[in-house]
């Protein structure tokens, strides 16, 4: 039986700072503090702005140091999965992929894609078997199955890592949706403070009705348990989709500068919007294209030492205020 209460000084003393994995961007890692296997982080943005990409990645950097993965791609078919993250996994190596154009009627296309070598799959293959298993998508997508598979996954196998992609997929049987999503959500949480594990869960933002184009934890779609048990919200913006002229855009231009970004050379920016690390802040990233891969972009000063008393939320000035409001959400001061 499970001792229900227990005396504080029950608990030996640490011995040493606590285990963690290591991000593949270093001002997240910075903000965070590195990554603990003892709760949520939560990666969100709005459709099609690379959420999916960035937590492969992630997936791939961890098992590159040594650590077991389960993942669960509900958007995903294996093969789109495997691609994805073979080629993530041989960034710095782009020579051993080739662009193959689609022939159509004998001719060739302005369509095409970059496609792994043979060599290049095999030693892939290596760095991956054993190592990732994938839930399968046939499977029910209950949350109590889901964390059934990543029992399995973490008692046979010694996956310390997993990967829900997204809440969208989850199945359940009431018309409170909410209540439904709070319940599924609370189920990992405790599923990973009690096994000592990462989970990362995958979001989207929901539609506003204002035009924000840095969005808040707030506006993440659903029920607000999503960012109450998550340890770290990352929110994801691809540069490409905002509109550089606008004010908007130039206002946020301003925050990335007192960040040390200059965000006309970033394709992507990930706001740490909450965090049990050091710090909320901004990470900029670019782009690789043919390994579908992210990467640090340089900071404007890199001798420029991070101050844990920096600002990182918009100063009072540089909100403009619109007939929608705060563009860049609720932030405090």
């Amino acid at each position: 039986m499970i001792q229900k209460i227990y005396d504080i000084g029950q608990i030996p003393k640490r011995t040493g700072i606590e285990e963690r994995f290591m991000y593949p961007f270093s001002q997240i890692n910075y903000l965070l503090n590195g990554g603990c296997f003892n709760g949520v982080t939560l990666i969100t943005s709005s459709s099609d702005n690379g959420k999916t990409t960035i937590a492969s990645q992630i997936i791939c950097y961890i098992i590159q140091q040594g650590y077991k993965a389960c993942c669960f791609f509900g958007e995903d078919t294996p093969y789109e999965t495997q691609e994805r993250l073979f080629k993530q996994s041989l960034y710095g190596e782009e020579r051993n992929l080739k662009y193959v154009p689609y022939v159509a009627n004998g001719k060739e296309t302005n369509c095409g894609e970059w496609v792994l070598s043979d060599d290049a799959w095999q030693k892939s293959k290596e760095k991956f078997e054993g190592k990732l298993f994938l839930y399968n998508t046939r499977a029910s997508a209950s949350v109590d199955d889901i964390l059934e598979g990543f029992e399995e996954a973490r008692t046979k196998h010694n996956c310390k890592v997993f990967l829900l992609d997204n809440v969208d997929q989850f199945q359940f049987s009431t018309e409170n949706e909410n209540k439904a999503i709070k319940d599924i959500i609370v189920k990992i949480r405790d599923y990973a403070i009690n096994n000592k594990v990462a989970i990362f869960l995958i979001a989207h933002i929901r539609k506003t009705e204002r035009e924000v184009i840095l969005p808040d934890m707030f506006d993440v779609k659903g029920t607000s348990s999503l960012v109450n048990i998550a340890k770290n919200v990352l929110i994801i913006v691809r540069t490409d989709k905002i509109d550089h002229n606008s004010k908007e855009y130039k206002s946020l231009k301003k925050l990335l500068e007192f960040n040390n970004y200059d965000l006309d050379q970033a394709d992507c920016l990930i706001r740490v919007a909450k965090t049990k690390g050091r710090k909320i802040g901004f990470a900029c990233l670019k782009y690789n294209r043919k390994c579908n891969t992210y990467y640090d972009l340089k900071k404007i000063d890199e001798n420029r030492e991070e101050s844990e008393k920096a600002q990182v939320v918009t100063p009072p000035e540089l909100i403009p205020i619109t007939e929608q409001g705060d563009i860049f959400g609720d932030l405090e001061y």
